[in-house]
């Protein structure tokens, strides 16, 4: 986590400016009025705002340029693996991470076919999608077109925060990669970014290999005693916020407190005061339009 400005640091146009530079990409739009909004639904006689705009310092915000970059940086480091077909090792496929259409994973494929310059239709065959998987499993094993243990599947998708939503599309019936993937050599998850606790639980429960560009660990968590940007008095404060945000998860789905939020969205992981959508509450960053 980043280190936010000072307490009582002044809310002045530069600030805004600077905040504005950072989110001014988010899907919904972010302009200084939206922010000086958000604000003000904190209490400045309490101090609450500051707390509030040390919050807004410290967001991991991925833009498509960091989206991008991490998904060079994720592919490029994994074994096997080779621009040119004559030095890669084994048959590659690609995938969403997705259990059904219209999720993360199936922009993040778009955006990682894109920053690794594989958008010619010559490398569609790369690029499957669940059924196709499910197509190719069905095969006989001395078909050539079944994958084998010297091929690779690797699935793509934003982040992963406690390691659920994978564990689900391995294990459950219903997704079935496990299943799918059972002869398949090597199979890997290139995220954006990933919790420490997401990486334990899904190396623990699927035969996944992770592949994060950035690494999220308990001082990212806002709420954790490791997070030494808030005391504890600010983390009873931005509790007492999030629960007007999202009266039932007001830590963030898990409880993991995270500030990170995508150009495209924001994860259900971080804390609500960024995009939940309570009675009482208007998020800077809203999950839905």
């Amino acid at each position: 986590m980043k280190k936010p400005k000072p307490p009582k640091s002044p809310i002045d146009g530069k600030r805004l400016n600077e905040w504005t530079g950072r989110f001014g990409s988010y899907r919904s739009g972010i302009a200084p009025l939206q922010i000086q909004a958000w604000l003000e639904q904190f209490n400045d006689a309490a101090d609450d705002r500051d707390v509030a705009a040390r919050i807004l310092d410290v967001v991991e915000y991925y833009g498509q340029q960091q989206i991008r970059a991490a998904f060079r940086e994720a592919l490029a480091g994994l074994p096997g693996w080779h621009a040119s077909p004559a030095k890669r090792q084994g048959r590659w496929r690609f995938a969403a991470m997705s259990g059904s259409a219209g999720e993360s994973g199936d922009s993040m494929l778009h955006e990682f076919r894109v920053a690794n310059q594989m958008g010619m239709k010559a490398l569609n065959d790369m690029f499957v999608t669940r059924t196709d998987l499910f197509r190719a499993a069905q095969l006989p094993e001395d078909d050539p077109n079944r994958l084998g243990a010297e091929d690779v599947v690797v699935f793509v998708d934003d982040f992963s925060g406690t390691g659920q939503q994978v564990c689900t599309a391995w294990e459950d019936p219903e997704y079935s990669f496990g299943a799918l993937l059972a002869g398949v050599g090597t199979i890997y998850l290139i995220l954006v970014a990933a919790s420490r606790s997401a990486r334990k639980r899904i190396a623990a429960n699927t035969g996944i290999q992770l592949a994060p560009a950035y690494y999220l660990n308990d001082g990212d968590n806002v709420f954790s005693e490791h997070c030494k940007h808030f005391s504890a008095k600010d983390r009873g404060r931005i509790l007492h916020y999030g629960r007007k945000a999202d009266a039932k998860q007001p830590k963030g789905f898990g409880d993991c407190g995270f500030v990170v939020v995508f150009q495209h969205g924001t994860p259900n992981n971080s804390i609500p005061i960024l995009h939940g959508d309570g009675n009482d509450w208007t998020p800077l960053f809203p999950r839905h339009d």
